[in-house]
């Protein structure tokens, strides 16, 4: 990923890495090798029966939020 793209990481559990923290450590260490994609996510609590229950956004491909939201590459086959 590019610098400017960082806004892409807000929500990540490894954001953390991205800002000064007591650590040191400047950047996630999977920042360099990310790439932005589209996914559609889900928030853990709703119902994935339908379609229009999902949202299409873009996030990198080592996104990770556990316990908030999931992310799919594609739609659940029975929603296709």
């Amino acid at each position: 990923m590019k610098l400017d793209q960082k806004h892409y990481c807000i929500g990540c559990r490894q954001d953390y890495y991205n800002h000064g923290n007591p650590q040191g450590v400047k950047e996630c260490w999977h920042f360099k090798d990310a790439k932005i994609i589209t996914v559609y996510g889900i928030g853990w609590w709703v119902p994935q029966d339908k379609a229009s229950n999902f949202f299409k956004t873009k996030k990198p491909t080592c996104f990770s939020a556990p316990g908030q939201t999931a992310y799919y590459t594609k739609l659940p086959m029975h929603l296709r």
